[in-house]
């Protein structure tokens, strides 16, 4: 389809082209702070707000009030501007900054109907006056620069409805780097575009307005219209009668002419030729966001791996029994302790009751000693490998500083109590010897690296019963270790990241109806 085919024609499937794009670009999400995903989150609105406040409107119906939109920076006199436009004050103009807190928009009554139900009246309030040029809408915006932080978002969101931007500013002001700054992005958007210089004082207007008309020629305004409005000293009420009447002058004559008409147009088309590239620009963005949550996953497995790999060995090579573990065993299985019986062939565990509950209630405190030196060794593995986790989601330029994480209470106690309760459950002893509570302690003390214990829990309940005991605890220990990952992948997987792929199409959908 070319670009000569009649307006009509191009419409439907335009419409249809646009409806599904703004539902790709409503789903598109950064949530990692990356580099430039500021920027990309402003341009995401800003695509929303042009497609709702221009492109639907436009392609829905054939007619409909061009948008003129008043804007600049603090003090530039946009509302007295509007007021004087229209002949009476429907915005309100004084010293105090911000003046304009709320956006009017000013039109026609014969243009209300065209503008009912559209964005525009929640953006801002519409007062109706016959002295708004039929086929206009003049929209007062906040200014550029307020203090308030809602107030700049609400102007940079009502400038995206332009069809003729009229910026404002003043011979104090007009150098401003941020009212260049929007200049130069409603230029490169297409939004046509005249300049006001107001309260310009006598004395300096020709350096001025040469030095403006430069700045203009340099951006490629050189034949966008400038309007001179004379200082006209601290105001207490309106403009003096004259002063704005080259400005009324100028957009009555666009709106007799069906000016209006071709500015929307015109403006629209504009958008539609960069809209192409903003949606590249926010694929690429939603690429680095699926590579940049990749990365935290693999960041976060590998700083667990070490402490997970750390605490293992450890275990393996028997160093958990070390200390105290050990120190209390020698005190049970030395001559005259309760446990000498299981360790020196001289003497024979008596079955006696007395004897045999002794001996189980000494091993089974054994089992006490170490299960409580098997908790800090696991909690310092956990408590390194969380450090580790979170300097390495931290640490990088992965934008995860903001996500938030809760990390679960310490495990530790829980994955030595189920180990315990594992060992107790699968080892025997001889009868009248030790106990189930006995003989567990004492496979686990021998687990953990008490040599004297292992030996004699060998012989009481096989070979195999403390290497198989060590190996399930050093798998448990490291996997309690690896599971504080969880919560940090689990919080990636919450993110609402999503290729690039689906805005690359819509972009060339948009390539096809241009």
């Amino acid at each position: 389809m070319t670009t000569d085919a009649p307006d009509s024609a191009l419409r439907a499937p335009r419409l249809d082209v646009v409806t599904d794009l703004r539902a790709e670009i409503e789903r598109a999400a950064f949530p990692l702070d990356l580099p430039g995903a500021a920027g990309l989150r402003a341009l995401r609105e800003q695509l929303l707000t042009q497609i709702d406040a221009r492109l639907l409107p436009r392609l829905a119906r054939t007619a409909g009030p061009a948008v003129v939109v008043l804007g600049g920076s603090s003090g530039a006199g946009k509302s007295s501007l509007l007021n004087a436009v229209v002949g009476r004050e429907i915005s309100e103009a004084g010293v105090l900054r911000p003046t304009t807190r709320r956006a009017v928009l000013a039109v026609h009554p014969d243009d209300v109907a065209a503008l009912s139900g559209g964005p525009l009246e929640r953006l801002a309030d519409v007062v109706v006056d016959e002295g708004v040029p039929r086929g206009l809408a003049l929209l007062d915006a906040p200014d550029l620069d307020s203090v308030h932080p809602h107030n700049r978002s609400l102007s940079a969101q009502l400038l995206e409805t332009a069809d003729l931007w009229v910026f404002t500013t003043t011979a104090s002001r007009y150098g401003d780097a941020a009212a260049w700054h929007q200049l130069t992005a409603a230029h490169e958007r297409g939004i046509t575009t005249a300049v006001v210089l107001n309260r310009v004082p006598g004395r300096v207007l020709a350096p001025v307005r040469a030095d403006l008309l430069a700045r203009m020629d340099d951006l490629g305004l050189g034949s966008a219209p400038l309007f001179v409005v004379p200082d006209a000293g601290a105001l207490d009420g309106p403009l003096p009668d004259g002063l704005a009447e080259e400005l009324g002058a100028w957009l009555r004559l666009v709106a007799a002419s069906h000016q209006g008409e071709g500015l929307a147009g015109r403006t629209t088309r504009g958008v539609w030729a960069a809209l192409r590239e903003q949606l590249l620009d926010l694929a690429v963005g939603l690429d680095d966001q699926v590579e940049a949550a990749d990365a935290l996953r693999a960041a976060v497995h590998h700083a667990a791996q070490g402490p997970a790999e750390g605490v293992a060995d450890a275990l393996r090579a028997g160093r958990a029994g070390a200390g105290a573990p050990t120190t209390r065993w020698l005190s049970l299985a030395s001559t005259g302790g309760p446990l000498a019986p299981l360790v020196d062939p001289r003497l024979r565990p008596g079955r006696r009751g007395g004897a045999a509950a002794a001996r189980s209630a000494a091993a089974a405190g054994l089992g006490d000693e170490v299960g409580a030196a098997l908790e800090v060794v696991v909690a310092d593995a956990v408590a390194t490998a969380t450090d580790a986790v979170r300097r390495a989601w931290h640490g990088r330029e992965l934008g995860a500083e903001q996500v938030g994480v809760e990390v679960p209470a310490d495990r530790s106690h829980e994955v030595v109590a189920r180990w315990r309760a594992d060992v107790r459950a699968v080892v025997t002893a001889p009868a009248g010897v030790l106990d189930d509570d006995g003989i567990a302690g004492l496979v686990q003390a021998g687990a953990a690296g008490v040599a004297g214990a292992a030996e004699a829990a060998a012989a009481l309940a096989g070979a195999e019963a403390v290497p198989r005991a060590r190996e399930s605890l050093a798998e448990a220990a490291a996997e309690a270790v690896r599971s504080v990952v969880q919560p940090f992948l689990d919080a990636v997987d919450e993110l609402p990241v999503t290729s690039g792929t689906g805005l690359r199409l819509r972009a060339s959908e948009l390539k096809e109806h241009a």
